[in-house]
């Protein structure tokens, strides 16, 4: 606390201690209260305007921030227009008016702590976002809504002859000149996504650079959108003819990839198929159920084979390939045994799709050959959905139901259980296997996985 008044100073570091809050110090000027900060770092300070020594209260408040990033609460009796202006420019986190009670006192304090703690989370996020875009061969250039530079990456620095702290604020149509391969001039793509709010990506094109090093790169502006989808700049690419070459090259070979993977596992379903039709009995379903786990990977690389993005899949469409092909395989009436699916969640991680596939395949077969295997009638529920930070699977039958000595005591040999498990547990999962009017299994497991 900085306050020059020592009985206010006592009173007030009385109702701190009531409340619950540490006092580490009280001064009654500036210079003391810079050393006091450096020996202590205290959360926060409590700071009069009107104080002792050669620095007033806004002045120390300034250094307090520059140097140690500390946090400041003003308490002020009185203060014109001016000084209130000067006090606006070091951020404090609030004005507690002289004389103020203790409930006013803590929900000042409370709310600045909490508003410091965002701040800095959102300072840590901002620093290692903008390091790793440091780190990028592409150029980044980011903008406000009015088109000003915000920020700019070494890549974008040299592709454009400009030093980012140079150009910071001003209007990035200084930096960025584009011509056409006939040499006419283009006009603003930054000022184009501003005024559409809708994404935009040039052909080849040449970036004029201020340092005399025109060249040829493709150029995406996307609008950057705040809350309630309000446009609140622009975040702009810029990849040389090579770098995007590259980028191409590197896609079509990971497609290629998956194209090989899927053709070789269907090669060795196919095996399993033919080995199938000499085994009998217990052998044919384990190499039959085999195959259909090998054929569940091999459909995941045909859908990623087929996609732009190598990354996530179209869970819908994955599911709906796989159970089709299971019914298709145990020669299911579907007028007797129908299929009900709610995928509410559209995409999924690549990897995460595989598990959820396989566990599918799974509990469907289970339902398939055990569940409704005698039924004149019946229902296969797969339901996919999401809860702020959890996703579920839900998968049920209208069939017999569980034997309750495979849920007890996790059978592999009911159900593939220890497949299932596993399968979860790689996802973080946590699985619970239900009997309700018959088989239900349900998987929650975390979006963040």
């Amino acid at each position: 606390m900085v306050e020059d008044e020592i009985i206010v100073a006592v009173n007030l570091g009385q109702k701190l201690k009531k409340l619950g809050y540490e006092l580490v110090g009280i001064t009654s000027s500036g210079e003391e209260a810079i050393q006091k900060a450096e020996e202590n770092h205290p959360d926060l300070v409590l700071m009069d305007i009107n104080i002792e020594g050669n620095l007033d209260g806004i002045e120390t408040a300034e250094v307090l921030r520059n140097r140690f990033h500390t946090p400041v609460i003003y308490l002020t009796a009185y203060a014109d227009e001016s000084t209130l202006d000067r006090a606006k420019k070091t951020q404090p986190l609030g004005y507690i008016v002289k004389p103020f009670e203790s409930d006013q006192l803590r929900s000042s304090i409370e709310v600045a702590l909490y508003k410091n703690e965002i701040e800095q989370r959102s300072k840590q996020t901002e620093e290692k976002l903008k390091g790793a875009l440091n780190q990028l061969g592409a150029g980044i250039v980011t903008t406000d809504e009015n088109g000003f530079l915000l920020f700019m990456n070494p890549a974008a620095e040299k592709l454009t002859g400009c030093k980012y702290k140079d150009h910071l604020g001003k209007p990035v149509r200084e930096i960025l000149f584009f011509e056409n391969e006939t040499g006419d001039t283009i006009g603003s793509v930054v000022e184009e996504v501003l005024q559409s709010g809708l994404p935009k990506e040039s052909g080849n094109i040449f970036l004029i650079s201020k340092n005399g090093n025109n060249q040829e790169i493709r150029f995406q502006s996307s609008p950057i959108l705040g809350a309630e989808e309000k446009l609140t700049g622009t975040f702009n690419i810029l990849r040389t003819k090579e770098q995007h070459t590259s980028t191409t090259e590197k896609d079509t070979y990971l497609k290629e990839i998956h194209h090989r993977i899927k053709n070789n596992l269907t090669i060795i379903s196919s095996i399993f198929s033919l080995r199938s039709g000499q085994a009998d009995g217990e052998s044919n379903d384990i190499l039959r159920e085999s195959q259909n786990r090998l054929r569940a990977v091999a459909l995941l690389h045909e859908i990623l084979y087929e996609s732009k993005d190598l990354s996530s899949i179209s869970f819908e469409l994955y599911v709906k390939k796989l159970t089709d092909a299971l019914f298709e395989i145990y020669q299911v009436d579907r007028e007797k045994i129908r299929l009900e699916l709610n995928i509410q969640e559209a995409k999924v991680k690549a990897e995460i799709g595989m598990n959820l596939a396989l566990i599918i395949n799974e509990l469907i077969t289970n339902s398939l050959k055990h569940g409704l295997a005698d039924s004149e009638s019946g229902l296969i529920r797969v339901h996919f959905t999401r809860k702020d930070e959890m996703l579920t699977l839900d998968v049920s039958d209208s069939g017999k139901g569980l034997p309750e000595d495979s849920i007890r005591k996790r059978s592999p040999n009911s159900l593939g259980l220890s497949l299932v498990e596993s399968l979860a547990k790689q996802i973080d999962g946590k699985i619970d296997f239900l009997n309700q009017q018959g088989a239900r299994i349900r998987l929650t497991f975390p979006v963040s996985v």
